[in-house]
């Protein structure tokens, strides 16, 4: 009887640690199918990345901003921003300081 005993003890110890390293054993696989996941998203990523990038219009534009790529026929064109128009202070803003406060807005209002 007490053999039967420590048989039936020593089988469900057994039985115990086999369940606790199967469950480790599917929490790893389970963990390295969410990194096999990711991994092929990111490979689907960067794949339409590369087809995006050997596309001649991204190439032509890459060379365009980099490198001042004209095409044959075109003309270049270069805006200059105009640094001769005298920009007011606020101290000339209001002419005379003594003033009312509603002739400086109706002067501040009538303004060029």
């Amino acid at each position: 009887m007490v053999g039967m005993i420590l048989v039936i003890g020593w089988l469900t110890l057994s039985f115990i640690k086999i369940k606790l390293h199967e469950n480790i054993v599917n929490k790893e696989a389970e963990e390295l199918g969410m990194k096999i996941s990711n991994l092929e998203k990111s490979n689907n990523l960067i794949e339409k990345f590369l087809v995006y990038m050997s596309n001649p219009s991204f190439i032509e534009r890459q060379a365009r901003i980099k490198l001042n790529y004209k095409a044959p026929g075109e003309e270049v064109v270069f805006i200059y921003p105009d640094n001769s128009a005298k920009v007011s202070s606020s101290s000339e803003s209001f002419k005379n300081e003594n003033s009312s406060n509603y002739i400086k807005w109706w002067d501040w209002l009538l303004r060029d």
